[in-house]
């Protein structure tokens, strides 16, 4: 009876011992599960973004409070530019691949004012306004502005979600950054010269076809490059490319072929007029064919155009006559 008591006294001690353990288990559970931090909200690399239209746009930065009930009282939450946020973030994903850097968006291209916000009690969440203008911008470059919270007045802030790199995506109503647009292009390409702006040439011409990559340059410019020309270094790219422009307002008529052949009938359709991309004695040289005019479909999301193109390292010319349309993903 004697070694049954003992026995039975160390289980005893034993089932309280664990007992009381995982009391503090739950307590500490619950302090974790419910414990208020703030935050900025954001994805992987603590990377969150938002597209904007040319001419001035309005976006916003999301802050909330974990937690699985609102805060019991207002915090205001101070925010600041955070300067090493961006250089630790090339350093860590391109190493020495300089062309790949993001870049800080300048602070002539966007406003946030107030730099805090307030998480109303019984709330958990808040949003600050930022005024961006993605105006005159390299369309082939990332812009982040990067912010931290500064400070807090109640609670604490995130230790792994209290910064944010927030991405400046560009669009308008024929390409965006936020993803590739591409346009399933379908041509002809002839190699000759030109004389007083008039294409000659001997030889045969060519069919073409490819999916081209354009990005948005302002609110009805997009820029490409001419037939199928692929290329990869950023300054060739640059310098080969050609500026779409739509004007919107001006309506062209446009002949309607049936097998290669005018039927006499007419679209409208908006007109579209071509520029070299770059103002620069490295740049192509492009001009729009005399007989056929340049024009787009909104309907269809559709472009027709015709030009002559000499790239500044080239003495042979090359007129493109090309159908581009949206492909859809």
């Amino acid at each position: 009876m004697k070694t049954f008591s003992k026995i039975t006294g160390f289980a005893t001690l034993s089932l309280l011992a664990a007992m009381s353990l995982s009391s503090c288990e739950l307590e500490y559970y619950k302090e974790e599960l419910y414990r208020k931090e703030i935050f900025l909200v954001s994805g992987e690399n603590n990377i969150a973004g938002q597209e904007f239209e040319y001419g001035g746009d309005e976006g916003i930065l999301a802050v909330y409070a974990s937690g699985t009930t609102a805060v019991d009282e207002d915090v205001t939450v101070d925010l600041a530019l955070d300067y090493e946020a961006i250089g630790e973030y090339n350093q860590r994903n391109f190493d020495t691949q300089f062309d790949e850097y993001a870049m800080e968006l300048p602070a002539e291209n966007y406003s946030i004012d107030p730099m805090s916000v307030q998480i109303k009690a019984g709330e958990c969440e808040a949003f600050c306004p930022i005024h961006v203008d993605i105006d005159n911008l390299l369309p082939d470059e990332t812009y982040f502005i990067p912010l931290r919270i500064a400070s807090v007045s109640n609670y604490m802030a995130s230790q792994t979600k209290n910064y944010i790199l927030f991405e400046i995506f560009r669009k308008n109503d024929y390409a965006t950054t936020k993803e590739d647009t591409y346009y399933t292009m379908t041509g002809t390409s002839q190699d000759g010269w030109v004389i007083d702006n008039i294409f000659g040439s001997d030889v045969k011409r060519q069919a073409i076809n490819s999916s081209k990559q354009v990005l948005p340059l302002d609110k009805n410019s997009i820029r490409m490059l001419p037939a199928a020309k692929v290329l990869d270094d950023k300054n060739e790219i640059r310098t080969a490319s050609i500026r779409v422009t739509v004007h919107p307002d001006t309506w062209v008529n446009v002949p309607v072929y049936s097998e290669g052949v005018l039927t006499g009938e007419v679209e409208v359709m908006q007109k579209v007029t071509l520029a070299p991309y770059l103002d620069s004695i490295d740049a192509l040289s492009v001009i729009p064919s005399p007989d056929e005019v340049c024009s787009y479909d909104p309907e269809t999301e559709t472009f027709y155009l015709y030009y002559c193109y000499k790239l500044s390292t080239e003495t042979v010319w090359h007129e493109v006559r090309e159908t581009m349309t949206r492909a859809e993903y």
